[in-house]
């Protein structure tokens, strides 16, 4: 439709409004059955004594007078406009006198020196309606805005001629679909409206809407499993007391070896003789799987070792093979990742806020899972259906309860406490978009807007800001998180037990060898001073000797 099409349209509709306004004052009331039902021809006659040139009628194109002799309009005014940007200026008009028309282009020489210059793009205030909802509107002290949709709008009005002022409306209820910011956009009390503005059939057809800003889907916001870092991860095959029991054995199998060398008579004068010393070192070395320059010569000995030998082999094929179910059960993750999850256990419980939609469609769907969701819900009424954020927050917290919401409230609740996570789940879909009048003639610039945004990556930065994990979270706190555990391969906290072991041990063998110099070295400065004492006494005493004779 062109824009002379448009006003004349308008015109049309003010022309029969001012006709009824003054031939018919009354048609406001109830009317009778045949109450001003007039003919065509009746129509036309009150048309021409309606707009005359005593009452005429001004419209979008300027003044209407009819004629009584005449068929149609003689006398109206068409503006020649020119837009610059979003300015117009008029260059001159058509008047029309008689069915004589007669063109004046007065300002077109002014208007060219105008256009010469910059023109400044003014600002045009659009008044918002909102309403608190986390994440995406949150209003604080001296009503001021923060969240995903605040942020949003103040991009938009940095790309568009458009400004914004935000007041808050009354909550939209899920039935009614025509309270709070739809209502406001209904009514006219709002040029647009922001926030968790959800798209739904009702509400188009009252409303438009936007590009989408935001897609979301029901998640379970739950607890994070507890930290189970254990650097020490290789002695789990194995109990404490089974470790101990072990080293028992290589301290009993050694000493065996030292009692037999030691008793032994055909040890006598042998080089590879065990000491105790040496009879620990090769037990060690035996469940090590070491070598040894030593080596038993009797059969008694060597039936030990044979011994010694077959436990050790059972010990390291029991190890190797509760190291590997160890590691594994380590891996496997059986943490309630689904409403499946939630619906075949009891020992958690899980609810939804009171009067939201998903609280709707629970108590609605009977497909399985929703259907025992809803039962259980129904049976723990009173504790499971919560409309209080922070009564919510403490219990999911505790790891008493997992609570069921859109996507994006847990997703910024997870974002704000650190040992809390939200798992996505694939039902309950829904858009989020911003909302406007049925034909507002500024939707087309804001959702150019919006595809700019959306092109310079500013929608996944905002989405990012306000959803993503806690800025202070830890990396422990993040691998916690169910999405964070994509591979099954072993990492350092898993091995890094054995390196600490070695570490300490190393530390311990430095020490000792310090140590063991340091006495070597005081010992031998001891044993030197005595020498030299000893050498000078007798120095002297011989030197007294020969002085006396």
């Amino acid at each position: 439709m062109s824009r002379l099409d448009l006003a004349t349209a308008i015109d049309v509709v003010g022309l029969l409004r001012h006709i009824l306004w003054k031939e018919a004052p009354g048609c406001n009331r109830e009317r009778l059955l045949d109450d001003h039902i007039v003919s065509a021809e009746a129509f036309t006659w009150q048309l021409k004594n309606t707009v005359g040139p005593t009452s005429p009628y001004n419209g979008a194109l300027g003044q209407y007078i009819w004629d009584k002799s005449s068929k149609g309009r003689t006398n109206f005014t068409i503006d020649i406009l020119r837009y610059i940007g979003y300015t117009k200026q008029e260059i001159g008009q058509v008047v029309f006198i008689n069915g004589t028309a007669d063109v004046t282009l007065s300002q077109f020489n002014q208007t060219r020196a105008v256009l010469a210059e910059p023109l400044e793009m003014k600002k045009i205030k659009l008044r918002v309606a909102t309403q608190q909802q986390d994440p995406f509107i949150m209003i604080g002290p001296d009503n001021t805005y923060s969240g995903f949709s605040y942020d949003l709008i103040q991009k938009i009005s940095e790309n568009t001629r458009y400004e914004f002022e935000l007041y808050e409306t009354e909550d939209d209820d899920v039935k009614v679909k025509t309270n709070g910011m739809v209502n406001a956009l209904v009514s006219g009390n709002a040029s647009m409206a922001i926030g968790a503005l959800e798209v739904t059939a009702e509400r188009e057809k009252l409303i438009s809407f936007s590009y989408t800003v935001m897609s979301s889907q029901a998640s379970i916001l739950i607890k994070k499993a507890d930290s189970t870092t254990n650097y020490f991860q290789f002695l789990g095959p194995f109990s404490g007391e089974l470790w101990a029991m072990i080293l028992l054995f290589i301290m009993v199998a050694g000493l065996a070896l030292y009692v037999m060398s030691r008793f032994d008579p055909t040890q006598e004068g042998n080089v590879q003789r065990f000491d105790l010393k040496e009879s620990l070192w090769y037990s060690l070395n035996i469940i090590l799987q070491g070598s040894t320059d030593y080596s038993p010569q009797t059969t008694s000995m060597r039936a030990i070792i044979a011994f010694f030998w077959f436990c050790v082999l059972i010990i390291e094929a029991a190890y190797t093979a509760n190291l590997a179910a160890h590691l594994t059960l380590q891996q496997i993750d059986n943490r309630i990742k689904t409403v499946h999850d939630l619906a075949g256990q009891s020992s958690l419980m899980y609810g939804v806020e009171r009067g939201s939609d998903l609280h709707e469609f629970l108590q609605n769907t009977k497909e399985d899972p929703y259907e025992r969701l809803w039962a259980f819900i129904k049976l723990n009424e009173d504790k499971v259906l919560l409309d209080n954020t922070t009564e919510i927050i403490n219990r999911v917290k505790a790891g008493t309860m997992a609570f069921i919401a859109d996507g994006v409230t847990n997703g910024y609740y997870a974002n704000q406490h650190c040992g809390i996570e939200s798992i996505v789940q694939n039902f309950q879909t829904k858009d989020f978009s911003l909302g406007f009048p049925k034909g507002a003639p500024y939707l087309d610039d804001i959702n150019q807007a919006l595809l700019r945004l959306k092109e310079e990556g500013v929608l996944d930065t905002l989405r990012s800001k306000w959803l993503e994990t806690g800025k202070n979270c830890t990396e422990e706190d993040k691998s916690r998180s169910i999405s964070q555990k994509t591979t099954p391969e072993l990492e350092l906290t898993n091995m890094i037990g054995v390196f600490i072991v070695l570490g300490v041990f190393i530390g311990v063998a430095i020490i000792v060898d310090v140590a063991s110099r340091m006495y070597k070295w005081d010992k031998n400065t001891r044993k030197a001073k005595t020498t030299t004492e000893l050498n000078q006494s007798c120095e002297t005493n011989v030197f007294d000797n020969q002085v006396n004779k």
